[in-house]
This record gives structure tokens, C-alpha cells and sequence, in this order.
């Protein structure tokens, strides 16, 4: 059975000779090859070459073509922030500048379409035979944020009508865009929605089930395989996920194996997960990446299950770790050195987030995440701040405070926080894992300013 094989059956629920092994290998790739995400991103033969690479060092059953959920809102007239090590993020929201009515679906030949469909082409031509190429789409939600902004969230609550027309809208657009990747001989769309993992269930259930389901069925009706990806504490989420029609469900670590594993195989959907990102794939050994693969597939193994990092694969991921946890899954020794290698920058001097001096009449937000400039759920947790930065100039001070580095992860522990993104005011957690509306922001403030 070879890994494409191993991945498809996975994804139809049946079982398969060993637990599928997944790297979600994005910009990571272009770590590979030695270039920046920027140049790696805008340039098809770069994604080519990084997934050869990736498909080479890493010896896995599936892999996804392009990691970067903001394609399809650049393409629709969003401008990025574009960063060496990250995937870009969404800086300008179109909706704040145009009406929704003269949006014009976007084409082949628009934004990076071109690159990431010729980069699919090729990849299928050359890998295809022999592992799972997921190709990735923005979700609905996520995509009616790019272009509308936190606003979004207030005509959550006051103005549905609004939201399900945006929906309606975005959906079409992740319709084309599969419709586009179908026709280059990719296996999976993979949906990528993480910031349905910010709502509550009923806000799931109202806006983006129907949708969601819409959207699956019509990938299913390509002849393709679907999945469905979350980051963040999806876990109030998960069983809603399960009933999108879906054939897999795909999280981080902030939810719990056992549980998905019990809630998905209810559905007899796929689930696949949840290797830490920070605290053990980029600042780990490669002995401690092994060991966490080994208790992740005693958690989830049986038939539905597919070992996988919990999101896109930070760019400064040490390859040892991932090549350790390959040679692990295919039962391949690896050498004494390799496993107790340690990582160069864990010498290097490592800065201290103090607390800040809270003085009368002043708040402090602070947001623990894992990188908003790559991040969507903390992009956006980020940006509800800056909205309302402006009403209380001299106020409110703010910082936020990354996992992606030791003094991030130090920080996250003193403050007692469990999931990302979360924000603290006054060092109290109020918004956990939850964007709040300008509303409940401003609200909150208010309780604390004195």
C-alpha cells in the first residue's frame, strides 16, 4: 500500500496497514530550499521544488500543495502584509472600500491562481501516483473576514441577512477554486476555516454549517475527497464539524485527541492531529518529537486516524524533527546523534516578557499568540484591539506576546493561559480562544479603565 492509497482509505473511513503520516509542510518547504515564504509563495517552480524536497526528506503519505489561506482575498482586491518566514496576512479588507455587489469572482488568471494551479499540475505529474496532494481552500468564514473585517463579527448579531449573502458570496468563490484544483488531478480539497474555532456553537450551527455543507457537497460531486481544517480550540466545534459532511476533520493540539477520536469515528469521519507546533516540533529534540508522535498514535490509532502537525509547520521547524518522526512512522533507525540533537538557537540569549505597570486609569491588553502575522484567529483577535485603540488614546496599552519563541511560551505558562489565541486585560483572560465584537471589547474595557 503506498501512501496515496493509505491516505484515501483513511479518508473513507476504512482501515489501512499503518497510521498515514501527514506533514503540513507550508512555507516550511521554502525553509527547505533556501529561499523566503515571499519568493516561495509567488513563484510556482519554487513550490514545486520544496514539495520534491519535502516529498524526499520526510517520507510522507500526503502533503498539501500551497498552505496560505489569504489567495483568494488578495485575488478578490485585499492587499497582503507579506513576511519572510510567514505566509502573508490580510492587511486592507476590500469590503471596508467597495460593496459586496461589485466583487467580481475571481478567474484562473487572477491574483496567484496562476501559480498555485501550475504548482498543482506539476506536483500531480510528478508525486501523484505515489502520495495524497491535498489542495488547500480558504473556508467560507474565514474568507468573509478577510474581506469584511472584525465587522463581521457585530453583523453576526445585528444584521444576518448580511452575513448569509457574504457567505453565499464566499462559498461560490471556494466553489471555483475547487472546481479549478479538481481539474488538475489533485485527490483532496482541504478546507481550511480556522476562525469558525473563535464562535460559538450556535453561531456555527446559524452561519456557517449550511454553508459548509453546500461546499463539501459539491466537492464530493468533483469526485474528490474533502477535509475540513480548524486551528485554535476548536473542541466546542468539533462535533458540528463531523455533521458538515465532511470525510476528515483536522485540528491543533489545543483539542483533545480522545475526544475528537470519539466524536469523529460517531460520524465515521476521519480526524487527524495534533503534533504541538511550538513546544515540541520547533523546540524539541528529535528524540522528544519521536516520543510525541509515539503517544500521539497510541491516543488516536484506529481506523479514521492520521498523524499530522496541529497547523501549517512554523517555517523554522529544525528538518531533524521531521525527518525523525518520518523514520518513526516508516520503521527506519534513526542515529543516536540525530535523536539527541539539539537545536543551535537554544543558546542563544532569550528576552524576558515582564509585566507591564498598570497606572490609574489605564488598561493593558495583552494577546498570547502564536503569530498573527500567520495566524488568522490571532490576526484577528490583534485587530479587534487596534479598531478600537483610537478611543482610548493614552488609555490603553497593549502588546502581543508569541509562542513561537521561549519567552513567549514562559509567558503563556506564568499567566495560566491554555489556549490560543487569548486575551488578557489587566492580566486577567477575558476573550479565550474567542474574538469579541467592538461591542463586548469596548464593554470589557469599560469594566476595568476605573
Amino acid at each position: 500500500m503506498n501512501g496515496k492509497e493509505r491516505v484515501l482509505k483513511t479518508l473513507s473511513f476504512e482501515p489501512v496497514d499503518r497510521t498515514p503520516w501527514v506533514p503540513y509542510a507550508g512555507v516550511q518547504t521554502a525553509n527547505l530550499i533556501g529561499v523566503d515564504a515571499e519568493t516561495y509563495l509567488k513563484d510556482a517552480d519554487m513550490i514545486v521544488k520544496g514539495i520534491v524536497k519535502a516529498y524526499e526528506l520526510y517520507q510522507p503519505d500526503g502533503l498539501p500543495i500551497v498552505f496560505d489561506v489569504q489567495m483568494e482575498a488578495e485575488a478578490l482586491g485585499c492587499k497582503l502584509k507579506w513576511a519572510k518566514d510567514n505566509p502573508p496576512a490580510v492587511d486592507t479588507h476590500i469590503l471596508e472600500q467597495v460593496e459586496l455587489s461589485e466583487l467580481k469572482l475571481p478567474t484562473e488568471k487572477d491574483g496567484r491562481y496562476p501559480i498555485a494551479l501550475e504548482a498543482a499540475r506539476r506536483l500531480v505529474a510528478e508525486l501523484g501516483d505515489k502520495i495524497a496532494l491535498y489542495a488547500l481552500i480558504c473556508g467560507p468564514f474565514t474568507l468573509a473576514l478577510h474581506l469584511k473585517g472584525t465587522d463581521l463579527f457585530s453583523d453576526m448579531i445585528k444584521r444576518h441577512e448580511k452575513v448569509d449573502v457574504l457567505l453565499e458570496f464566499c462559498t461560490t468563490v471556494c466553489k471555483d477554486l475547487a472546481r479549478m484544483y479538481a481539474a488538475t488531478g489533485v485527490d483532496i480539497i482541504a478546507v481550511v476555516d480556522p476562525m469558525t474555532s473563535q464562535i460559538a456553537p450556535k453561531q456555527f450551527d446559524r452561519f456557517v454549517k449550511p454553508v459548509t455543507i453546500e461546499l463539501n457537497r459539491y466537492v464530493k460531486s468533483l469526485g474528490l475527497k474533502v477535509t475540513s481544517f480548524c486551528c485554535g480550540n476548536a473542541t466546542k466545534n468539533i462535533e458540528l464539524m463531523c455533521q458538515t459532511e465532511t470525510d476528515g476533520i483536522a485540528f491543533d493540539e489545543q483539542v483533545g485527541l480522545t475526544y475528537a477520536k470519539e466524536i469523529a469515528a460517531k460520524y465515521k469521519v476521519s480526524y487527524g492531529g495534533n503534533l504541538p507546533l511550538t513546544t515540541v516540533m520547533m523546540f524539541g529534540s528529535p528524540l522528544e518529537n519521536v516520543e510525541e508522535a509515539r503517544k500521539e498514535i497510541e491516543l488516536g490509532q484506529g481506523v479514521g486516524y492520521i498523524l499530522s502537525p496541529g497547523c501549517d509547520i512554523p517555517f523554522d521547524t529544525p528538518i531533524n524533527n521531521l525527518v525523525a518522526i518520518s523514520n518513526f512512522i516508516n520503521g527506519k533507525p534513526a542515529s543516536l546523534e540525530m535523536l539527541e540533537s539539539d537545536q543551535q538557537f537554544r543558546e542563544e540569549e532569550e528576552v524576558v516578557l515582564e509585566d507591564v505597570e498598570i497606572k490609574p486609569g489605564q488598561v493593558f491588553i495583552e494577546i498570547v499568540t502564536l503569530d498573527s502575522e500567520g495566524c488568522p484567529p490571532c490576526q484577528y483577535m490583534c485587530e479587534s484591539v487596534k479598531k478600537v485603540l483610537p478611543r482610548y488614546e493614552g488609555k490603553l496599552i497593549w502588546r502581543e506576546s508569541l509562542v513561537k519563541t521561549r519567552a513567549g511560551i514562559n509567558r503563556m505558562a506564568k499567566l495560566g493561559v491554555q489556549n490560543l489565541p487569548a486575551m488578557l486585560i489587566n492580566n486577567d483572560v477575558v476573550f479565550d480562544n474567542i474574538v469579541p465584537s467592538d461591542d463586548e471589547l469596548i464593554e470589557a474595557i469599560e469594566k476595568r479603565i476605573g
